[in-house]
């Protein structure tokens, strides 16, 4: 894999070595800092940490990577080529390069924009106050600001609810979902579907390829399967490779149609880099009295028989029920 293809990715990428010497940074990550790309190179990352930031990085990152191998959503400032404190996540794996040789993959991401939004939350919710205490006269202004404040706070939690890798629902965001599906199918008797979705053998893409293109597979992955499900339904990153699909109004036979032509949209997408990728689907529809735990696990022991039994395919839990063990 060539240092070309961690220019292609919109974040900052920064290599490593057990020292924490920046041995590579790409584009992105030069721009972010408002430096020569080859400037960075040699340059310890605590050079671009203020002291409160050091601290904190050896009291947190440091231990954190060295016990569990990773650090994930990691909040600290980066200094810019012009004193800026730049906010920034990381997200970070220790790895042995050829058996032997350590080092830290790093992935970082801006967050000025979020804290802008939340800046502007904050400020505008005091103005908010302030216009209330006014008469009549204050009316149009402040209809205008509570809009504005509707609109920011929808943005907000629009960040809140989106996979930051992906950019499309997270695990918390499809759990909410869930559970108001499940009230809803009790009362009004609305049948809905849910599938579990795994990459096939993405642990080989990672170990082969590296993160920056298993993290690239995700992202191409998920607009094909947000497509697939159609504008009803609704994708979320779980974790990891694995998704879910919530497919309301839909039967088993619907379902395991739907699941099938997800299956055909990566079956048939060229990748970039890895070329083909695959996708197990287990699927399960809802029954009465069913509840979130229930739903899903039905899903899981489908989406296993698919592994089991080929992969690239989709099994409905229906269909091998008779054949499972409680």
């Amino acid at each position: 894999m060539t240092m070309l293809t961690y220019e292609q990715l919109p974040c900052g990428v920064v290599m490593l070595n057990h020292e924490g010497v920046i041995t590579y940074a790409n584009t992105f990550m030069s721009t972010l800092l408002q430096r020569q790309q080859e400037s960075l190179i040699g340059q310890h990352i605590e050079a671009f940490l203020s002291r409160a930031n050091k601290f904190v990085f050896h009291s947190y990152f440091y231990p954190q990577l060295h016990t569990e191998g990773s650090v994930q959503e990691f909040m600290l400032h980066m200094e810019r080529a012009d004193g800026v404190q730049m906010p920034v996540m990381i997200n970070a794996q220790r790895t042995l390069e050829n058996d032997a040789e350590e080092r830290i993959e790093c992935i970082l991401l801006p967050m000025t924009k979020r804290i802008e939004y939340e800046q502007e939350l904050r400020q505008m919710t005091k103005k908010l106050e302030r216009v209330n205490e006014q008469q009549k006269e204050a009316l149009a202004q402040l209809t205008k600001l509570n809009e504005e404040i509707e609109r920011k706070q929808q943005e907000l939690i629009l960040l809140t609810n989106t996979d930051l890798l992906t950019n499309i629902f997270n695990r918390r965001y499809m759990e909410e979902r869930l559970a108001e599906h499940i009230v809803k199918a009790r009362t009004m008797e609305h049948a809905f579907s849910v599938c579990i979705l795994d990459i096939d053998y993405f642990k080989k893409v990672n170990d082969t390829y590296g993160h920056q293109i298993g993290d690239y597979v995700l992202i191409e992955v998920a607009p094909l399967l947000k497509t697939s499900v159609g504008e009803d339904g609704i994708v979320a990153r779980f974790g990891g490779e694995e998704f879910v699909a919530l497919l309301p109004n839909t039967t088993e036979e619907q379902s395991t149609q739907m699941a099938m032509r997800m299956n055909e949209a990566i079956r048939n997408c060229l990748f970039e880099y890895v070329q083909r990728v695959t996708i197990s689907i287990g699927v399960s529809t809802y029954k009465d009295g069913d509840c979130e735990t229930n739903l899903l696990n039905r899903a899981d022991r489908a989406l296993y028989y698919s592994k089991e039994h080929g992969r690239d395919r989709t099994t409905h839990f229906r269909d091998i029920e008779h054949v499972l063990h409680p």
